[in-house]
């Protein structure tokens, strides 16, 4: 009986240390899970944090600011490409060809040769002619550049920059056709520039050389015989021009003084024929 009893009582200890077991079981789980939790939590929004960040960077990065290896305002990216590129210039020279002396109506053909300075002696062989004539230009070289050639003095052709994309040897040539038309001192004025070049396709300088080259532009004597008869053409033109004038200013002078003396003509024997009338009719 005594047996029958106690079962019952151990049966219900047992079941009460179960429940504590998985009560204290389920304790421990949840304080994990509420640790891990937590952590990942931490973790998030620090990634949050992060990619806030690099947002932030990646946005003021893009933002456009002023550029020194352009001189005006371009976005980061672009500034550091030009800055690279700018580094990389090297050192050149520029050989032109100009004409020391020219005659009126007379034409020219001209080359500007550029290249590496270390390479002067193919630079010069490019121009051709005499070397001793040559003008050598100091300027740098890069991928891009710009060649303008400018005198009022002269027409030239072709007019405007004219714009050139060099290779890795960084040599390259222009040619223009000038032709005199003024005569006495004149000035051309040649221009060089090694360009920074933007997406859109548009340039601007990285540097800019200018040589001024000076020409004497004379006459022939053909040419100035011709000048005196067409200068005394336009005299003798001129002055048939003022005699035909005064010639029609005469013959209106001339109306006007006839028609003046019919006035005073006949005003002066208006009179005078009225009297004999009334003499002639007082004998009747």
């Amino acid at each position: 009986m005594r047996r029958l009893v106690l079962l019952p009582v151990l049966a219900l200890a047992l079941l009460s240390g179960c429940n504590a077991a998985n009560e204290a079981a389920t304790e421990n789980a949840s304080a994990e899970y509420a640790d891990e939790y937590a952590d990942n939590a931490e973790s998030v929004a620090v990634d949050e944090n992060v990619a806030i960040a690099g947002n932030v960077i990646a946005k003021a990065a893009e933002e456009d600011a002023y550029c020194p290896a352009v001189d005006y305002t371009t976005s980061a990216a672009q500034c550091r490409r030009f800055t690279q590129e700018k580094a990389t210039l090297d050192a050149g020279l520029g050989v032109f060809n100009p004409p020391r002396e020219m005659v009126v109506g007379e034409s020219r053909d001209l080359v500007l040769a550029v290249g590496k300075k270390a390479d002067a002696a193919e630079v010069h062989e490019s121009v051709g002619g005499n070397e001793s004539q040559h003008v050598e230009v100091r300027t740098p070289v890069g991928h891009f550049m710009t060649a303008t050639l400018t005198g009022g003095g002269f027409d030239i052709a072709p007019q405007g920059p004219q714009q050139k994309t060099l290779a890795a040897d960084r040599s390259e040539a222009w040619q223009w056709r000038i032709t005199a038309k003024a005569a006495g001192p004149q000035k051309l004025l040649l221009t060089i520039s090694v360009d920074a070049t933007a997406p859109d396709g548009s340039r601007s300088r990285y540097d800019l050389a200018r040589k001024p080259i000076d020409i004497d532009v004379a006459v022939t004597e053909a040419q100035r015989r011709e000048n005196r008869t067409k200068a005394l053409e336009e005299k003798i033109d001129h002055g048939a021009r003022v005699l035909s004038a005064l010639e029609k200013w005469l013959i209106a002078l001339a109306a006007v003084v006839v028609a003046a003396g019919g006035v005073w003509i006949a005003i002066r024997t208006f009179g005078k024929g009225k009297a004999k009338d009334d003499g002639a009719g007082k004998q009747g």
